[in-house]
């Protein structure tokens, strides 16, 4: 199978993998536009020229997509957590500080 544009785009999917991996979200980013003109590359002329082939790598990569967006809303909320956490210490301290100057 050789498809302009598909082979890049699976190399930039599996990237992703490896930022992500890395919890470097802004790195995704930045392959998922890239590989987003490969994918327009790859499909220029409609999907119904594409072999077989080309199809399933489409949905490997579709599947792939699923789960990277899966990972990044768990990395959201985790995100999320630790912020309210860190808000609720800094209101705590906040409170100390306050108590201890009218003290």
């Amino acid at each position: 199978m050789h498809t302009p544009g598909l082979d890049a785009a699976i190399e930039l999917t599996a990237a992703m993998w490896v930022a992500a991996d890395a919890e470097d979200w802004g790195t995704v980013a930045a392959l998922a536009g890239a590989r987003h003109a490969a994918l327009e590359t790859a499909l220029a002329g409609g999907a119904a020229r594409l072999e077989t082939g080309a199809v399933d790598a489409l949905r490997e990569i579709l599947s792939a997509d699923r789960r990277l967006a899966e990972r990044a809303h768990a990395a959201r909320q985790q995100t999320a957590v630790a912020l309210r956490d860190l808000r609720g210490g800094q209101r705590m301290h906040n409170a100390y500080a306050t108590q201890a100057m009218a003290g």
